[in-house]
């Protein structure tokens, strides 16, 4: 006895959008800071965000990991990296441990998945200085000419010249212009 098609079309578009709202769920919740806190270490990162100047977003929110963390312009790219540093932050917590994270080893990771896009949502005009007061400065407004391609093309995004603006690890806090966020980070570890 031949199957009904009708029926059989309506059970497989019902399983199709069930498995879309799951998978959409899924995305949802993995993409919450709560559950990126789940991890003890992740919980460093939380620390250190809080007193970092990308603590609130411009609207006196606070930020999430995924605002900076996972790719918002192309649902493809956004998927990717939200499996690719899902797998791998599991075999972290799950295999190694998790205990003595090699941060340095982390960063181009990270940096690779920080889009340009996740910056420029909150830093639109890159002419002014990021409290949004006054100009940046001249080295800044040729660093960003040359990103935007008005006197060549740069070949890193944001987070190539702006690094551990919202987290620092204690082997960057010796670097000069992290004095202040590395002061910070000492006064709160006491």
């Amino acid at each position: 006895m031949p199957y009904p098609r009708k029926r059989v079309w309506i059970v497989g578009g019902i399983i199709l959008a069930a498995c879309v709202v799951l998978a959409g769920a899924g995305v949802a919740y993995t993409s919450g800071t709560e559950f990126c806190l789940s991890c003890h270490e992740m919980r460093v990162y939380q620390d250190e965000l809080k007193l970092s100047s990308h603590a609130k977003d411009a609207q006196g929110k606070d930020i999430s990991c995924s605002q900076c963390h996972i790719p918002s312009g192309n649902l493809a790219r956004m998927l990717g990296a939200k499996a690719w540093l899902g797998l791998k932050d599991l075999w972290v917590h799950n295999l190694d441990g998790g205990e003595d994270l090699d941060r340095a080893g982390m960063q181009p990771v990270a940096r690779r998945f920080t889009d340009d896009a996740n910056c420029r949502s909150c830093h639109q005009d890159l002419s002014k200085n990021a409290k949004n007061d006054g100009p940046v400065s001249k080295e800044g407004q040729l660093a960003h000419d040359n990103y935007l391609g008005k006197n060549g093309r740069a070949r890193s995004g944001c987070v190539g010249c702006h690094q551990n603006l919202a987290h620092l690890p204690v082997f960057d806090e010796r670097i000069p212009h992290n004095q202040k966020f590395a002061q910070k980070l000492k006064e709160s570890r006491s």
